[in-house]
């Protein structure tokens, strides 16, 4: 009988052994083709020249909407037409919702379905009491030590730029594109983009612009050594975003004199409530754009990656587990918590009558936020903690564009066209953020987020925090991926 038994467990090995080498051996590679590199002429030192004015420019958005210097923007509208007198020559300009930027140029096809090219005008403020640990100033637009410095180097001046540099050097060679092409620069992207990306959607949906071949806008990059099992570089393309909702925990009841406390005081009752929910995350769900991210990586892994990613259908709660093991994975397949506000008492010996925080979600695609303010009722199951969505500004996420639709192929045969790197990964992924693109979720079913611009391991920190840079390289490979992208699109 143990005879047996061992034989059947070996010829079970042997069976799931052959299985997982067969699956592994005959994965299908999701690149594109390889393609021949395109010929972009780029007037670099223009091109660095223009980029570093509209960089002084400090076009900042703040929450409070009055505080936002409205001249900043103008003064930013006047240079972009001193700087481009072609495409202020023959595209019809626009501006929306008080200083967002809609470009219209007329495909001499108009039945076809039109383009939209979004960049976002506003950058975020630098840090009080932070300019002096900048290398160079934030408006400054330095050239130094291999980088342009000042805030909106990255995000995102640099599409605004890269995308009127290329319609301005197409123009210069008499270049008519077969469809419309709408370029949309919001002003508002770091505080929502409600009074600027929105309402150009809704403008355009208004004249009956839509359907759309695609939309592109920020998101996605070019990053190179930062994906484990992937020697070189990837670039990376937007194909959702993740939503987000703010819910407000308030308790309220009796104070009193700090002597006499009860056994749970309102700060104590609010830190369970926050305790639970940080105990308790969201569950995780290895699918959508992540799965798909994954699906085009592993073919390019090593042996040992590539069969895990071969065979799921047994590794994915390993990989599950594995993902969630880092905070920078963790968020691409559950939705995430941060507690970001805490308020309550007022003096030391004072028991405060309100106590009060704000968490914020990041909502994975397949939740909303309502499933999201029943999860957290659910989890602190305390009638003494209010729970409500804080604000009018929650998102749900957006949908999942299709990577294996033509759009898609479209931006990774571009991308294979201008970034001659032989070792070039390209891969479809979920973006954390949110961007204007989510305006047009709903809208298209062909979204992407992405420039080919390299981005290091710092760049989320340095694009909102200090010292802000980006390489000329950078720049001058997002001039040439637009230009070869719009006369790619007559093809689409």
């Amino acid at each position: 009988m143990l005879k047996k038994t061992i034989l059947a467990i070996l010829v079970i090995v042997i069976v799931l052994a052959v299985v997982l080498v067969t699956r592994t051996m005959t994965m299908t590679s999701l690149q594109p083709a390889d393609a021949e590199a395109a010929s972009v002429a780029v007037d670099e030192i223009g091109a660095l020249e223009r980029f570093i004015g509209a960089i002084q420019i400090p076009t900042i958005s703040f929450e409070n909407v009055e505080d936002t210097d409205s001249t900043q923007f103008r003064a930013l509208h006047a240079y972009f037409e001193g700087a481009y007198p072609l495409v202020h020559g023959a595209l019809s300009k626009e501006i929306v919702g008080g200083l967002s930027l809609l470009y219209t140029w007329e495909g001499t096809e108009p039945d076809l379905e039109p383009v939209v090219l979004m960049g976002h005008q506003d950058v975020v403020p630098v840090i009080p009491g932070t300019e002096e640990d900048w290398s160079y100033p934030p408006f400054g637009g330095v050239v130094a030590d291999g980088f342009i410095w000042g805030r909106g180097t990255m995000d995102d001046k640099i599409s605004v730029v890269a995308i009127l540099e290329a319609v301005e050097a197409l123009l210069a060679q008499d270049f008519q594109p077969r469809r419309t092409h709408y370029l949309a620069f919001g002003h508002d992207e770091e505080v929502g983009g409600v009074r600027g990306a929105a309402a150009i959607a809704d403008a355009l949906e208004a004249r009956g612009a839509e359907p759309y071949a695609y939309v592109i806008d920020e998101g996605g990059a070019v990053v190179r050594d930062l994906i484990v099992g992937i020697d070189g570089a990837a670039a990376i393309i937007g194909v959702a975003e993740k939503g987000y909702v703010n819910i407000e925990l308030l308790v309220e009841g009796a104070g009193g004199h700090s002597s006499t406390p009860p056994a749970n005081t309102n700060i104590g009752i609010l830190g369970e409530a926050i305790s639970e929910l940080e105990k308790n995350p969201f569950p995780a769900h290895f699918e959508g754009a992540a799965r798909q991210m994954f699906a085009y990586l592993g073919p390019e892994m090593g042996f040992l990656p590539r069969m895990v990613f071969a065979n799921l259908w047994l590794f994915e709660p390993v990989v599950t587990r594995l993902l969630l093991g880092d905070p920078s994975t963790a968020s691409m397949v559950r939705t995430t918590t941060a507690v970001t506000i805490i308020e309550g008492g007022v003096k030391a010996n004072v028991l405060p009558i309100r106590a009060r925080a704000v968490v914020n979600h990041r909502i994975l695609p397949g939740e909303t936020s309502q499933t999201v303010l029943d999860y957290v009722r659910d989890v602190i199951e305390d009638d003494r903690v209010q729970v409500r969505i804080f604000g009018d500004d929650a998102v749900n996420p957006s949908a999942v564009s299709d990577p294996d639709g033509a759009p898609f192929q479209l931006l990774a045969r571009t991308i294979k066209e201008v970034i001659r790197d032989d070792g070039l990964v390209i891969a479809p992924y979920l973006v954390m953020g949110g961007t204007d693109a989510k305006y047009y979720s709903g809208r298209s079913s062909n979204v992407f987020r992405f420039i080919p611009a390299p981005v290091d391991a710092d760049a989320l920190q340095r694009a909102h925090g200090t010292d802000e840079r980006m390489s000329p390289e950078g720049l001058f490979a997002s001039v040439r991926f637009f230009q070869q992208l719009i006369r790619n699109s007559d093809g689409l």
